[in-house]
Formats: C-alpha cells, structure tokens, sequence
C-alpha cells in the first residue's frame, strides 16, 4: 500500500513538470537554431539547463512574475488525469527498467574502452610539447597518458583520474604545432571540469531516456561546450588565436568521417559542430568573460522567476475552480474531469483567504 501511494505521488509530479519541461525544451531548441552563430554559447547552455532544470521542480511552483502559467496551466489540468493504479505501477516499472538498461550499457561500453587503454610514458619532446600546453592554459597538474587504437585525434577521458589519450603511434613523431593546439582543448576539457558535465549528462539521459527532446538538449551542451572550450583556449593564446582556428580548419578536412567515439572527449567532433565552431572562431574571442558571466547570470535570474514557474497562482487556481461550478448551476454542461479538478482546488485550500472576499 505504501508503495502504490509513493508511485502515484510519482506520477503526480512526473506527468506535469514532463508535459511542462516538454514546452520548454521546444522553446530552447527553437532559440538555439535561431541564435547559435549571434549569441555567446554560455546564454545557449542556459536555456537548455533552465528547461532540463523544469523535469525536477515542482509542477505547481508558480510566482508573481510568471509569464508562462498560460503554457503550464494545461500541463496541470492534464495531470489530474490519473490511470488507475496498475497502469502507473506498470510505468514505472517500464521508466526503472529503461533507467537499469540505459545506465548499464554506458558502464559496459566504457569497461570496454577502458580495457583497449593502454597507459604510455610520453617522450621527451611530447612530455615539454604537454608542459608548455599546461603553463599555457593555467592547468596545475598533468593528466595521465594512454594509447588508444583507432583514434584520429587527442581525447580526454575519467574522472578522478583523467587519461589524455592520443593515437597510438603518436610517440613516434615529434609533436607538431597542430598537436601542441589539440593538446591545449584537451587540457582546456580539464580545467573547466567538462568531462564532469558530460557525467551528469549521462545520468540525465538514463533518467530521461523516454524523451527524445532531453536527448537532443545533452547534445547540444557538449556541442557548446565545445565552443565554450575554443573561447578558453583562444583566450589562453591571445595573439596567437588564429593559428588555433587553422589548425581546426586543416585537422577537420581529413577527418570529417572519423568522429570519436561516443565517451570521449576529443579535439574533433560531429561535422556540423566542426563548422560551426570555424564560424565562431573568425570572430574575435568575447574579451570579458566577466561580461559574459554576468549576462548570463541576470537572464538566469529572469528566467528562473518569469518561465521556470509556471504554475497560475492559487487565487487564480480558486476562482477557476469557482467559475467551473457557477457555470454548472447555470446549467452549462462541465465534464467530470473538469468537476473533479475544480472540487480538489477548493478541498486543498478551505481555509478562507482575505482576498477571497
């Protein structure tokens, strides 16, 4: 019994603040195809966080300043609707299912990665080409080295102990000017803690994986955060920002058909991510980061007390629920859904309220 109460709690918040996060995971896809070559990636990253961010808030967290409650007031509306006990218990059962399946396949595919790592002692000329990479990007300590088969470019992978990875054979040569820049991106990955970010991204994922939309919001943030990374790493070399951009320009060319694999963190990604990021390096670097991060944090500010809350306020909630049965003593006809919904607005608020009167 105790367990059939917290599952329709469950689905009680789930239904909403999905049907809720679904509008607002459109309104960010909307803007970044819109705006992803006029806008600093940063305010991009923010729109698809703040929608994501709507999946785990409560569906009834409204405020004075709300503008989307005509969005959220039907996502209430259509939670009311609630199955009977067996078809929520059977959901989620289907939900916990696909979370194990989701989360145990990335465990797999990432043991198999791990096992075909091969740790490596860099030689003289890699191990100063990665030291001055380091001083460079105001990196503190050097990462691990490792060989991997099959990789076209410099990757990044782990956590608490990162692994920079480079294609097997590479000690052979001299680093070049174009590797020295694939270092500097890798290295950047680290200092700004992106592979952490990909790990939450993860998680995202197997929790949201019925939703194609929280699919496609975790790759756009690795694909801006990449942008964000080149704006590290341009800044990091100042004068010398062109030179990173041709770099990306001539690795890109050959290896437009060979992406890394999908836990990695590598120089190149997906082809259009690659033009998209040349487009955005011809322009010049944003020279205040603190302009950037300042922005970001007052549209964040606007955004989370004018969109996130989306609910109608409770008086409004109330004189709904007051029209719905005044229409019905007048004889027009109101569903049972509509009757249901009204009474438990009024039920969860009898107490009467001055601004009732």
């Amino acid at each position: 019994m105790h367990a059939a109460s917290w599952i329709a709690d469950w689905w009680a918040w789930s239904l909403p603040s999905t049907l809720q996060a679904t509008v607002l995971l459109g309104l960010a896809w909307i803007a970044d195809r819109l705006l992803v070559r006029r806008v600093w990636p940063q305010l991009l990253i923010l729109f698809w966080l703040l929608a994501l961010a709507r999946f785990f808030l409560p569906p009834d967290l409204g405020s004075p300043w709300s503008v989307s409650t005509a969005l959220g007031e039907p996502t209430l509306a259509a939670a009311k609707l609630a199955p009977g006990a067996g078809v929520m218990v059977s959901c989620f059962a289907v939900w916990l299912a696909g979370l194990t399946t989701v989360l145990g396949l990335r465990c797999v595919r990432r043991a198999r990665l791990r096992a075909r790592v091969e740790l490596a002692m860099p030689t003289r000329a890699w191990l100063a080409a990665l030291q001055r990479a380091s001083r460079t990007i105001g990196s503190r300590r050097l990462p691990r080295i490792g060989e991997l088969d099959g990789l076209a470019t410099p990757a990044v992978m782990g956590l608490f102990r990162p692994i920079l990875l480079l294609p097997r054979g590479s000690f052979a040569r001299r680093p070049s000017r174009r590797d020295e820049h694939a270092l500097l991106h890798e290295l950047a990955h680290l200092k700004r803690g992106d592979l952490w970010c990909d790990e939450l991204g993860s998680l995202l994922r197997a929790v949201l994986w019925f939703h194609p939309l929280a699919w496609i919001a975790v790759d756009r943030l690795h694909a801006l955060s990449e942008l964000q990374c080149d704006q590290t790493v341009a800044r990091a070399l100042g004068s010398e920002a062109p030179a990173y951009r041709d770099t990306l320009v001539l690795a890109a060319r050959p290896l437009l058909a060979r992406p890394a694999p999908g836990a990695l963190r590598a120089f190149l990604g997906t082809p259009s991510s690659i033009v998209v990021r040349i487009e955005r390096l011809e322009r010049a670097a944003t020279r205040s980061l603190a302009l950037a991060r300042g922005v970001s944090a007052a549209v964040a500010f606007v955004l989370a007390a004018c969109v996130l809350p989306m609910a109608p306020r409770a008086i409004d909630l109330r004189a709904q629920a007051r029209q719905v049965f005044a229409a019905e003593r007048r004889g027009e006809p109101q569903s049972c859904f509509t009757l249901q919904a009204a009474a438990m607005v009024l039920a969860a608020d009898s107490t009467p309220q001055p601004s009732d009167r």
